[in-house]
């Protein structure tokens, strides 16, 4: 799911939760997996259609709010 994409979802509450997990491969890079209310599963990804993956777990909780969620899931 583009970003843009998944911000105009979020401003129509589409997302039902989010959760951030740990890359395959990495064990210091975690990216965003996204659920909407009809239980489908999105990896968030940037507008080059790259997924978005940082060690930073702040940055990507800032990124989760911008969808209009106020909590996510992090799984080890």
């Amino acid at each position: 799911m583009k970003l843009d994409d998944a911000v105009v979802l979020g401003r129509d509450g589409a997302w039902r939760e989010a959760t951030l997990r740990l890359s395959p491969g990495s064990r210091t890079h975690w990216f965003v997996m996204l659920h909407d209310n009809d239980n489908k599963t999105y990896i968030l990804a940037g507008n080059d259609d790259k997924a978005i993956a940082s060690d930073d777990l702040n940055a990507l909780a800032l990124l989760v709010q911008s969808l209009g969620l106020k909590d996510f899931t992090v799984c080890l």
